[in-house]
């Protein structure tokens, strides 16, 4: 089957591997269609210590596919399944997975568009650990979407890649009566406009913190979201909050030690939420069916679809941003 191997920093081979065979409890998927993630990046780059090569088909995680062997009760052959792989090694032919991690995706003639399902799943996660206090966030393993109302809320973005435009269409469906795109580049703040922000601000054309007390008549925001992994986004989303405000660090660090502005923290009285997740079996099927239902618009998050033989040229746009790069997503034929 093929595989990529990360076999040193920012090059990344497809080679022939083993096909896996799984074990009592597990299934084997073949995969129709993999993404890649932010989260990849710090593998790819080599920001944080690594050793090279890399396992094959690691870092990948965001998948779908279809069912070819199952030794589980929950799934049988030929069943379209999202699913995260058992060690990380999404980036193949095939892969092993459990019914813990995986979910059924419906009949759909545009499936490739659920993939975007996994890393939805991760933010539902992290809007219930933010969003529990204020209100009821589910009951049992249902999550009821329509008692999240957030109409008094100011929220800024920062980063508008795939996870923060997902944020923010979510803050838009959440009715968050301000909602402020934060990205260097400028088309991916238009992508922004077109999934529910209310304001988009370029932080290499203008000052974010006069834009955000602009745009919030000088009450800043009350919740500020970052999507990038920096710790320099995080000393953004610090200066933007109000007193007593929220900051979410859901980004993947790029560093395992931030240098933050503590006296922001102190001094503002700031909350600061960190969440990695999800609890797929409770946060992954309400995330396939808001795109299932079109509230979350997938199809403007996906800007690309390339054969998984151009691994290495996918890799190269989403680090370097060309061609409109947002998510890319791998097809196998």
């Amino acid at each position: 089957m093929k595989s990529a191997i990360i076999k040193e920093p920012k090059k990344i081979e497809v080679i022939e591997t083993e096909k896996p065979e799984p074990k009592e409890g597990q299934i084997l998927i073949k995969t129709t269609a993999t993404s890649i993630c932010g989260s990849d990046m710090p593998h790819f780059l080599h920001e944080r210590p690594m050793n090279y090569p890399l396992p094959p088909g690691v870092p990948g995680h965001e998948c779908i596919g279809v069912v070819v062997k199952s030794l589980c009760d929950e799934y049988k052959e030929g069943d379209s399944v999202l699913a995260i792989p058992a060690g990380s090694g999404g980036f193949s032919e095939y892969f092993i997975s459990v019914p813990s991690v995986t979910v059924k995706l419906p009949s759909d003639n545009h499936k490739d568009k659920f993939v975007v399902a996994q890393p939805l799943g991760t933010i539902i996660h992290a809007c219930r650990k933010l969003f529990s206090p204020l209100f009821h966030p589910g009951r049992g393993d249902k999550i009821d979407f329509n008692s999240w109302k957030l109409r008094d809320f100011k929220v800024a973005i920062v980063g508008q890649g795939a996870i923060g435009l997902l944020f923010t269409s979510l803050m838009k469906i959440f009715e968050a009566k301000t909602i402020i795109g934060i990205d260097p580049v400028d088309y991916r703040l238009q992508t922004s406009l077109k999934m529910g922000a209310t304001h988009i601000v370029n932080p290499q054309k203008s000052n974010i913190q006069n834009s955000v007390r602009e745009i919030t008549n000088g009450a800043m925001v009350d919740l500020a979201i970052e999507a990038v992994g920096k710790d320099s986004t995080v000393n953004d989303c610090l200066s933007l909050a109000r007193r007593g405000g929220v900051i979410l660090a859901f980004g993947c660090p790029r560093e395992s030690v931030y240098k933050l502005v503590f006296d922001d923290i102190y001094g503002k009285e700031l909350k600061l939420l960190s969440t990695v997740g999800p609890e797929v079996q409770v946060e992954f099927p309400p995330a396939v069916q808001l795109i299932a239902d079109g509230r979350i618009d997938a199809s403007s998050v996906i800007s690309h679809r390339l054969p998984f033989d151009d691994i290495q040229k996918g890799f190269d746009m989403a680090v370097n941003k060309t061609d409109g790069a947002i998510k890319i997503v791998l097809h196998f034929n």
